[in-house]
This record gives C-alpha cells, structure tokens and sequence, in this order.
C-alpha cells in the first residue's frame, strides 16, 4: 500500500514537469575569431527553462558541447601553421525576457573551455583554457517547441558570434 501511494505522489510530482517543456536540446554553429585567427565549431546543447507560470522572464543553465569544423593557416616559420578547435564546452545560466510574440531576448554569462590544436611540418602542439565570458542574444519560437536563436559572447577577447536551432520538450 505504501509502495502504491509513493508511486502516485511521485506520478503527481513529475505531471507538471513533463507537460511544461521545459527541456531543451539542440545545436547551432559559432564563428569564434580572436585577432586574425577564425574557427568554425559546430555544438550540441542542453537546458532546462525555469520560469513561474504568467511571468515574462525566466532562467536557463545550459550546457553546450561541440568540435571544430573550420580551420585556419597563420604563416610561420616554415610554411603555414594549421589551427583547429578540437573541443569546445561551455556552461551558461541565461536570463531570458519572453515577449508574447514568440521573441524572446536574453543574457547569458558563460565559463568555457576552448581546446585548440596547432599543426606544421615540425610537429603539433594544442593548448586549452577555460575564460569567463559574456553574451546576448535573441531568439524566436517558430511554434510551441521548435525556436531559432543568434547571439554574440565575449570570452577574454575572443568574440563568439552564434546561431543555433533548438527543441524543447
């Protein structure tokens, strides 16, 4: 009997959690570039949307986790150098104002890590950091669960400029 009323408190507890959409997954590219070196990373994401029902603002964490896709050649001694992002991750908390037509803006700080991989004739070396950073973006629900986003973030000099599709479920 115990077991049977744990069961339906639990079932309780979790409705509004499923019927809320508050989950998100999707993915989007960057074009991060810092002095005269561009990267190209493609990314996965994850978050989940806190907001008190009737209010225009709510939260987000997010996590997003991606690999390079866009390389670029420095020259250097010896021929060029190639510079490739061989990860790229990054944990943000937004703040989001929702406006009832669907759009929606927001700000988000971030703290990222970004692995990078330098290669020439002499051999490769790779190098990661984790920055703070900070970003803004605007978004549009194109119905109840699909949206489309672009934003911008700095990290220590590095300008990150994104768009990105995302789901909620």
């Amino acid at each position: 009997m115990v077991f049977k009323k744990s069961l339906m408190a639990l079932a309780f507890l979790t409705l509004p959690l499923s019927a809320s959409a508050n989950w998100s997954a999707g993915g989007g590219y960057a074009n991060l570039s810092e002095d005269d070196i561009k990267f190209g990373v493609i990314y996965g994401a994850v978050g989940y949307e806190f907001a008190e029902t009737g209010s225009e603002f709510s939260f987000m964490p997010e996590l997003r986790l991606g690999t390079g896709i866009d390389d670029d050649k420095v020259p250097g001694v010896g021929g060029a150098i190639t510079v490739e992002v061989t990860r790229f991750i990054a944990l943000s908390v937004r703040g989001q104002y929702n406006h009832n037509s669907g759009f929606y803006a927001y700000v988000m700080p971030s703290y990222a890590n970004l692995e990078v991989k330098a290669s020439s004739f002499y051999g490769s070396a790779s190098d990661d950091s984790w920055e703070l950073g900070l970003g803004a973006g605007l978004g549009k629900k194109l119905n109840a669960n699909t949206r489309v986003e672009a934003s911008y973030e700095n990290y220590d000099g590095t300008d990150m400029w994104t768009v990105a599709f995302k789901y909620a479920f």
